[in-house]
């Protein structure tokens, strides 16, 4: 990291000598071993992942300055302060990468900004510090490995996130889905959306809490049946997501099973990117293009 460095120099016995400067020959690493983030808050959730993270690069790395510098952000958030990932601005670089990294941190602020930090604390923290990981890795430019390791750790966490957020926009004013059911006409059907995760058939929890709902319909006396129909996003080629869309669709499908409600009133159909909610270019991914759609038609009208 550009804030500090490690300096060798041979001594007149020709032994090498460390001399450790900046903010690493003065941190209190054993303070912080000791130090203990109380609750399950976002911050709370920080502080314990930089610690975990500080600690792994004084222990496995001797990483002193890098090791102290996330040291005083476990710190920092474990008393409750303000601890925003790092500004690509004050790390050196390569070139090459400094594009994807300024994606990752845009997609980052946008998910906090929507209260991530609020509704799912530990993922966000995790996302948080693997992104600054993946920088503190990045600048180094060496250790592949650990680089990928962050990298995908943080997009494994955002892009959970994201499914979470574009799951709760698409119920946003609604308080329980068994309330509309009641409300609702008998004759009228009722669509629901869940979302996934980029390249994953994998029931998130709200995607299983809405399964839990049509399932509580169903057994409370509704008469219906239940068309799931999937997609997925432009990224990856058309079969590989005509197949994952299908995936997805008996995922929901299967969950819905797993809660009592009788195969024979499901119908499973595939759309792979041919129908995206957000038109995109090809390539792209985005999360609310990776779903499945619900209807529940009463048997009555059909």
């Amino acid at each position: 990291m550009s804030k500090s460095f490690l300096s060798l120099w041979v001594t007149a016995t020709g032994a090498v000598a460390v001399v450790l400067s900046g903010c690493g020959a003065t941190f209190d690493y054993e303070g912080l071993r000791a130090f203990e983030s109380e609750g399950t808050g976002f911050q709370a959730e920080l502080a314990r992942e930089y610690k975990t993270f500080a600690l792994f690069e004084t222990d496995e790395m001797l990483d002193w300055p890098d090791a102290a510098h996330f040291g005083n952000k476990a710190i920092r958030a474990g008393r409750g302060a303000e601890t925003p990932p790092e500004e690509l601005g004050e790390w050196r670089l390569p070139k090459e990468h400094i594009g994807e990294l300024t994606a990752a941190r845009a997609r980052l602020i946008e998910a906090l900004s929507q209260g991530a930090g609020e509704s799912r604390p530990e993922t966000a923290a995790i996302a948080q510090v693997r992104f600054d990981c993946w920088i503190e890795q990045q600048e180094e430019n060496w250790q592949t490995e650990h680089i990928a390791r962050c990298r995908d750790g943080y997009y494994a966490a955002i892009e959970e996130i994201e499914a979470e957020l574009a799951q709760a926009a698409s119920f946003a004013g609604s308080d329980r889905m068994v309330a509309a059911f009641e409300a609702r006409s008998p004759t009228e059907p009722q669509s629901f959306i869940v979302f996934f995760t980029f390249d994953s058939a994998e029931i998130t929890p709200a995607a299983a809490d809405v399964a839990g709902e049509i399932a509580e319909a169903v057994h409370g006396g509704q008469n219906v049946l239940i068309a799931i129909q999937g997609h997925a996003d432009r990224a990856g080629p058309d079969s590989y997501n005509e197949t994952l869309s299908l995936r997805r669709a008996r995922a929901f499908g299967d969950a819905l099973v797993a809660r009592g409600v009788p195969a024979d009133l499901i119908d499973l159909s595939a759309r792979g990117e041919s129908q995206p909610m957000v038109e995109t270019s090809d390539g792209v991914r985005e999360p609310r293009n990776r779903r499945v759609e619900i209807v529940m038609e009463p048997s009555s009208t059909l």
